[in-house]
């Protein structure tokens, strides 16, 4: 038996307690990927022959590396983040949805790890 009343007991709190978080970082992350994926889209238009050569040397340029990886890097945050969302909302069973959240923050750190590496290695040129 509770004595709140019901205003009491949902006021400043959300149904999980972290939807405004959530919802902050979801359009944070999509500010971030605007400039960083129309950068990336114009330049590798500008290049001359788009071929794997012509994107490996404007990808040694440290600014497009950094720009190129922050937008790999927000875009899975952001794709992690959109996920999370449809999971909650459309899957009902609590174990298949604990599992799922799990392999896709799984999926979203491999995919970042796989971004920086890949760049830091054309970057660095340690695969030449």
């Amino acid at each position: 038996m509770s004595y709140e009343t019901d205003l009491g007991k949902v006021k400043g709190l959300g149904s999980a307690k972290h939807g405004f978080g959530h919802w902050w970082m979801q359009r944070m992350s999509a500010v971030l990927l605007v400039p960083c994926g129309l950068y990336v889209l114009f330049s590798l238009i500008q290049i001359d022959a788009v071929s794997a050569v012509g994107v490996i040397t404007w990808l040694h340029s440290p600014f497009n590396a950094g720009v190129t990886l922050l937008f790999a890097l927000a875009g899975s945050y952001h794709g992690a983040l959109g996920i999370q969302v449809v999971l909650e909302d459309y899957v009902h069973n609590h174990s298949i949805n604990l599992v799922l959240q799990y392999l896709t923050k799984i999926l979203m750190i491999v995919m970042v790890m796989t971004s920086v590496y890949a760049i830091a290695t054309i970057l660095l040129r340690i695969n030449s």
